[in-house]
């Protein structure tokens, strides 16, 4: 539950309510617009940040939202380390923050960071209360802590239920919102994880809408009676990262051939739906500094069997692929929580085959997962990694923050990725994002495939909601 540990989007839907941030970002224009903070300032060099706050907020405990509330968060959170993983590669760099009034915080970073006030839109760095700090990371993870946002958590129910109720004295949101408090007094969330009971649950009536179902399923159901909604996701889509330094992936032949040998039209109709976008880049399409590489990602088990025969890795007697006797055989990791994609890694294994490449699938508990990633004991990670400004490149990528490619200190993709993070000029911004994205693909230093979102069914009865991961508004967008 706590926004600053959080490492999935699984909580998500019931964390955002409990939390504002700084800054809000219009997810239809990717716009920043203010939130708690009025207004904010940066020097020239990107490397200096200040945010006026709002005077009129509180956390739902009552305490009073101020710059030193939001100056321990941070402070805090780059105190956690490696338990706030994603809050910190938003904090990389970070020196200090200074309270210069009692609604004025500014922050300062040992090298530039442009993308910054987006990082102040995320939930990861949305500000708690003073006295959740004196409790530890364990319980805050199990939700002892107030925001500011316009729910609160009721209670958690032996990982079954949670429930949020509406603060009645909230009228704090972005201009964009209805003024005033939530219109929705009381959300349940069921937390079912098989995707079969979740159907029946909508369909039967027993909740009003659900977000973990299938394309296929959603098409299945009647569709004058539940209304159909995806929710674009930005960022890094959902992909496939090699870890270079390990096995068969050391050899960049092999990463481009796993490019060329994999069909996303095919995973996408078979495994997920009509519904959802192939990758076209690295970069989601609705993520600022996107560019289209489309004519990159062009399925050719041809060319990859061409790859990898040029490299020396010759077909075996059972079909798999050998070199100096070691064999081209690779482990996916993955949460096992994750079932949705299940049958998409499994259909992935059944496509590499045919060109020699044995893959084998490796499901691991959330609890190991982290400390995995961190230790580099993986041959591919599978994941997305959502947020509204192309320095999430920099966050998954560069060697000096999670680096899931393994990259060596020196390697010039570095430069490129701090390059962007310090660059004003959003025209020059653009150029340097767009060749990072093209020296990803072209090194096979990601195998992506396919656009995340969140697919929201609900029963049709439900008019006038918009899902924006707060629920405090009550406008239903088709």
């Amino acid at each position: 539950m706590d926004p600053a540990q959080n490492l999935t989007a699984n909580s998500s839907p019931f964390v955002r309510p409990l939390v504002d941030s700084l800054v809000y970002q219009n997810p239809v224009d990717g716009s920043l617009n203010p939130w708690l903070a009025q207004s904010w300032s940066s020097n020239d060099t990107a490397t200096e940040f200040s945010f006026v706050l709002r005077t009129d907020v509180t956390f739902s405990d009552g305490t009073p939202l101020d710059a030193a509330a939001v100056k321990q968060t941070w402070d805090e959170i780059v105190g956690l380390g490696a338990q706030a993983a994603t809050a910190n590669s938003l904090l990389s760099g970070y020196i200090e923050s200074t309270v210069t009034a009692p609604d004025t915080i500014t922050t300062r970073f040992s090298s530039p960071k442009s993308s910054f006030v987006q990082a102040a839109s995320t939930t990861s760095l949305a500000p708690i209360s003073p006295v959740a700090w004196t409790v530890s990371p364990q319980e805050r993870c199990a939700g002892k802590f107030t925001g500011t946002g316009p729910f609160t958590l009721e209670t958690i129910q032996s990982k079954e239920r949670v429930t949020l109720v509406r603060r009645a004295d909230y009228h704090w949101g972005p201009d964009s919102w209805t003024p005033g408090p939530a219109a929705l007094s009381r959300i349940e969330f069921d937390l079912i994880k098989e995707p079969g009971v979740q159907f029946d649950a909508l369909s039967s009536g027993t909740v009003d809408a659900a977000t973990g179902i299938s394309q296929r399923q959603i098409d299945s159901l009647a569709p004058n009676a539940f209304t159909r909604t995806r929710i674009q996701s930005p960022g890094i889509v959902y992909t496939a990262v090699p870890n270079t330094t390990r096995g068969p992936l050391v050899d960049e032949a092999v990463r481009r051939a796993l490019n060329a040998t994999t069909d996303r039209e095919q995973l996408i109709s078979l495994a997920l739906g009509s519904a959802t976008p192939p990758a076209t880049s690295i970069l989601a399409a609705n993520t600022p500094g996107y560019l289209d590489s489309s004519g990159d990602l062009t399925f050719d088990r041809d060319g990859a069997a061409v790859l990898l025969d040029q490299a020396g890795w010759s077909i075996g007697p059972d079909g798999v692929r050998a070199k100096d006797g070691q064999r081209l055989s690779i482990a996916v990791t993955y949460p096992s929580v994750d079932l949705i994609n299940g049958p998409l890694l499994e259909l992935l294994q059944q496509q590499w085959a045919q060109v020699g490449i044995e893959l084998s699938l490796r499901a691991l508990p959330i609890a190991e997962l982290s400390p995995t990633q961190d230790a580099g004991d993986y041959d591919l990670l599978v994941f997305n990694q959502g947020r509204g400004d192309p320095d999430v490149l920099r966050t998954v990528f560069a060697a000096s923050a999670k680096n899931r490619a393994r990259l060596n200190t020196d390697d010039p993709l570095n430069a490129d990725l701090d390059l962007q993070a310090g660059q004003s000029d959003p025209a020059a911004r653009t150029v340097t994002v767009g060749a990072i994205e093209r020296t990803i693909l072209a090194r096979g230093l990601a195998i992506p495939l396919y656009e995340t979102g969140v697919q929201v069914a609900s029963d049709s009865q439900l008019t006038g909601y918009s899902v924006d991961g707060s629920f405090h508004d009550t406008r239903w967008n088709s």
